[in-house]
């Protein structure tokens, strides 16, 4: 059974997001939601020892079957929603790399994470509710890594005190965590080159706004809705010009429902059935599962 705690938990922005979604077509994604969760406790929450023996016991088989028997929240999954062996190993490829984690050189190499923790959660999630079309899997992939992009920056200090740097060396240069926490040259430099970091997430959320209006519109309202939710929390860290040693930023309820009312108020379907995806965007992650290009 799926633990709506979860989710409700870890995921708030997109909990309140899929209140506009049938609960039949949900409850697949909370699913993946929670197995995706555990998957990442399984590193956050071991020494790197015992990630490391989890992670390999988890890869010896990735069955339907004994996926079924190892996460209790995909019990109700039908074969058709069920995740793809390939999206799960690249899932736990980007998972090993935060055991025995090492700063990103460059934008491409975060990208490919990005692509790995979360643009694959975005395909699961294509088969979850039944997207087929395999150009609209790639803006799935947009939404995942803009997503995961502004994780990041909102949790540098979080991330910083569990000794990880996302942050790319070709932006801010090789440092140390206890310096992003402590040392005010990196600080100040990291206030001002997250800006880049925010400006690439918001080209992946601009192609996923665009390709999400194509969706049926009980899908399209829940991911537009996560989608301006997440930009929001991207355009509020930029306008406040708070220090990320200031701790996360936030949207508040208000907030919340404004974006909400306005999105819901403005959405319309287009009646074109193909949105052309910027494989540019993709460049990064060439010869990955599902990638345009």
């Amino acid at each position: 059974m799926v633990n709506y705690k979860v989710i409700q938990m870890h995921g708030k922005t997109f909990y309140w997001a899929s209140k506009f979604m049938d609960k039949k077509l949900i409850e697949p994604i909370y699913a993946i939601y929670e197995m995706c969760r555990e998957i990442d406790d399984m590193v956050d929450e071991n020494n790197n020892l015992d990630a490391k023996k989890e992670i390999e016991k988890l890869k010896k088989n990735l069955s339907m079957t004994t996926l079924k028997k190892r996460f209790n929240c995909l019990k109700k999954i039908d074969k058709k929603k069920f995740p793809q062996n390939e999206y799960l190993k690249e899932f736990i490829l980007g998972q090993e790399s935060d055991i025995e984690f090492k700063q990103p050189k460059s934008i491409n190499e975060l990208l490919k994470y990005c692509y790995r923790v979360a643009g694959v959660v975005g395909l699961m999630v294509c088969d979850a509710v039944e997207i087929k079309d395999k150009n609209m899997k790639y803006f799935a992939i947009d939404l995942g890594i803009g997503m995961q992009l502004i994780n990041i920056i909102r949790d540098i200090k979080e991330d910083a005190e569990n000794k990880r740097v996302y942050i790319p060396v070709n932006l801010i240069g090789q440092v140390d965590p206890d310096d992003v926490l402590n040392n005010q040259q990196v600080i100040e430099k990291i206030d001002n080159e997250k800006r880049k970091i925010l400006k690439i997430a918001e080209n992946y959320f601009n192609s996923a706004n665009y390709a999400i209006r194509f969706l049926p519109k009980n899908i399209s309202i829940c991911f537009g809705l996560a989608s301006k939710l997440y930009q929001a929390i991207g355009i509020k860290i930029l306008k406040k010009e708070k220090s990320y040693i200031e701790g996360r930023v936030y949207l508040n309820n208000f907030e919340k429902i404004f974006i909400t009312l306005s999105y819901y108020l403005n959405s319309k379907k287009k009646s074109n059935n193909h949105p052309v995806h910027n494989n540019m965007l993709h460049l990064p992650i060439k010869n990955s599962p599902s990638v345009d290009g």
